[in-house]
């Protein structure tokens, strides 16, 4: 064979294997394409909700009821693929369905519904715009007694309250699930020296007609950057969303994203969501806060006109949902997770203002009265609590500063904590006042208050003499009669650090109280510990009432007090009765002082008691395994609920 002849052969083998390799010669192919999915998806009216996401095929929008068309615009996310659906589409009032299909060059689709809601002709509240908003109680076609619907996301900047206390607002605002950002106060609101600016939020003051017609605010998200001065030389209610909520209010499913912070040169009343809420038939639900807070109240008086806002001590009360509460207000199922530090001690202010500080609420109204304040129930905070004060007192709780009133005979008209808890550090290291009441569910328990069926798992730090430090509350007191303060059915873990006084529930039991069915896993530590006691339960305890802690079990790893001989395991010490308690026999104490065990069901250390004590032990002694507590895979009580 010849030179040529080979060469002509390699030539046509090499075309050959070439034409071999071609589409349809046998090498793999994937075929028609099979994407039957959506790069992007907008309509020109009202805002997508969820935003788009190819992924996600329901989507929902409403629009004002003067809008009887709606443009959509769809683009596939392959070249190869088809839409339909898209393009412009007449409106009915009420629900509108509009399918839009996309076809993958294969055959294969899928399918993108939005529903559209045309509101009802005799429906005029439609909020598309910051703007819109601002007419509310301006104009006469947005009155404060209509009814609103949020359409977008808006934002807010040097913002105007809507409602004052005397043309407050009363109707029902809708969020719709949309967000508002609030950037700002109006810089005149918070520098005016008069009564119309006392209430500072979205809403200023909010007030129900009646049981039966009641204001009404729901189903928003507010996304807070506000970080101001207020100059204003009066006390001031400030909440981002309403400053107060008086007489029939509900507020429901409000959420809380970003930053808060406010420094005032008087004292506030300021909460997350509410500044004040105030009677009986005013509730605050459904709330979750993911704020940072930081706030620096001043310690000026009260200030002329303004006696009308500040509640009777005058004193600032921060809350991470509710700043203050009074006359029977309600607070269900609102959580924070976040920090909150409210530091009066870091005013440049003259006056030596106290707080009032709790991852829930500031706490209702601090007085010396046994009348029903509110309640918080099924609420927790996860975060570090900080408050200090220059005045003579901080009050800091992992859920309230504070909570008073109550009749041990009928908790319905009792100022009560139920089911709540609390995570973190509850914390008045750096307070100025002379007696800081810390707890890691609430600093003050007083007048017959009930803290019930709630946990704190963290560290309480009180660091300063004359401090009432403990896992569940820092003091624990009331006046005689029925009203017999009470905390019962709770436990703590993690850490307790007191000055003088420390307890793994309390801090220091007072007179006529009840400290019930509860246990503690803290470590106790008094810095100093030569004041009033420190225990594995309480410190000083100085009930008089039968069985006033009982039924109580000291699981400690350890207490330890630098001096002092008011150590124990159970009660640090006092005359109050004691009754059928316990205390791990492996817990160590130690104090510079003499600690002189007084082992006994009834003495200051308790019966002995195994590490992790049986169901069977914990019901022997009284506790509900039925309807309040079930023992925990760790070998620990938990409360039912959690």
């Amino acid at each position: 064979m010849g030179i040529l002849t080979v060469a002509f052969l390699a030539v046509s083998l090499l075309f050959a294997t070439c034409d071999l390799a071609g589409p349809d010669k046998g090498l793999p192919d994937n075929g028609p394409n099979e994407d039957a999915t959506l790069r992007s998806l907008s309509v020109d009216k009202g805002t997508l909700s969820p935003a788009f996401s190819a992924s996600n095929f329901e989507y929902s929008v409403t629009v004002k009821n003067a809008y009887n068309s709606i443009t959509v615009t769809a683009t596939a996310n392959s070249g190869k693929a088809t839409v339909d659906g898209a393009g412009q589409k007449s409106l009915e009032e009420g629900s509108n369905s509009i399918p839009v299909v996309v076809k993958a060059e294969s055959g294969g689709s899928k399918t993108y519904t939005i529903t559209v809601t045309r509101l009802d002709s005799s429906f005029t509240g439609g909020i598309e715009t910051a703007e819109d908003l601002a007419k509310i109680g301006v104009a006469n076609t947005h009155p404060l007694s209509g009814d609103y619907l949020l359409m977008n996301d808006i934002t807010l900047t040097e913002w105007k309250p809507v409602g004052n206390a005397v043309t407050p607002f009363s109707g029902s605002f809708d969020g719709n699930g949309y967000k508002i950002t609030l950037a700002s106060f109006s810089s005149t609101a918070i520098s005016d020296n008069t009564a119309d600016t006392d209430y500072i939020g979205i809403f200023g003051y909010v007030k129900g007609a009646s049981a039966s017609a009641k204001a009404e605010i729901k189903n928003l998200t507010i996304n807070s950057t506000v970080n101001q001065s207020m100059t204003r030389p009066r006390n001031t209610s400030v909440g981002l969303l309403a400053s107060r909520a008086e007489t029939a209010v509900v507020i429901e499913n409000i959420t809380l994203t970003g930053t808060f912070s406010l420094s005032s040169s008087h004292r506030l009343y300021l909460g997350g969501v509410v500044g004040i809420t105030n009677g009986a038939d005013v509730i605050v639900k459904n709330c979750n806060s993911f704020l940072k807070v930081n706030i620096i109240p001043g310690g000026g008086g009260v200030g002329t006109g303004a006696s009308a806002l500040a509640p009777a001590t005058g004193d600032t009360y921060v809350g991470g949902i509710v700043g203050y509460f009074n006359n029977g207000s309600g607070i269900e199922n609102c959580h924070v997770i976040g920090d909150i530090t409210a530091d009066n001690v870091a005013s440049t202010s003259t006056g030596n203002g106290q707080v009032y500080v709790g991852g829930i609420t500031g706490g209702s109204e601090y007085n010396f009265s046994t009348t029903y304040k509110g309640y918080i129930k099924d609420s927790s905070f996860i975060g570090t609590l900080i408050g200090r004060a220059k005045g003579s007192w901080t009050f800091a709780g992992g859920i309230a500063g504070t909570i008073v009133g109550g009749n041990v005979n009928d908790n319905t008209v009792t100022t009560r904590i139920e089911r709540c808890f609390a995570k973190g550090i509850v914390s008045v290291a750096g307070t100025n006042s002379g007696n800081p009441y810390v707890g890691g569910i609430v600093g003050y328990n007083y007048y017959g208050a009930l803290v019930s069926q709630s946990y704190f798992d963290g560290e309480v730090i009180a660091g300063k003499s004359g401090d009432y430090t403990g896992g569940i509350a820092g003091y624990n007191s009331q006046t005689t009669g029925v009203a017999n303060s009470r905390i019962e059915d709770c436990w703590s873990n993690g850490k307790v650090t007191g000055f003088n006084n420390a307890g793994g529930i309390v801090g220091q039991n007072q007179v006529n109280t009840y400290l019930r069915r509860s246990y503690s896993r803290s470590v106790i530590i008094a810095t100093n510990g030569s004041g009033s006691g420190v225990g594995g339960i309480t410190g000083l305890h100085a009930s008089t009432m039968t069985d006033a802690v009982t039924a109580c079990v000291a699981l400690n790893p350890s207490i330890t007090a630098k001096a002092g001989n008011n150590v124990h395991r159970v009660t640090g010490s006092g005359t109050g009765n004691k009754s059928n308690n316990y205390a791990w026999s492996g817990m160590a104490v130690t104090t510079g002082g003499t600690y002189t065990p007084e082992k006994g069901a009834n003495a200051t250390d308790g019966a002995d008691c195994a590490e992790k004590p049986t169901q069977a032990f914990y019901e022997g002694i009284g506790w509900n395994f039925s309807t309040v507590w079930i023992m925990g895979s760790d070998g620990y009580p938990k409360l039912r609920w959690q």
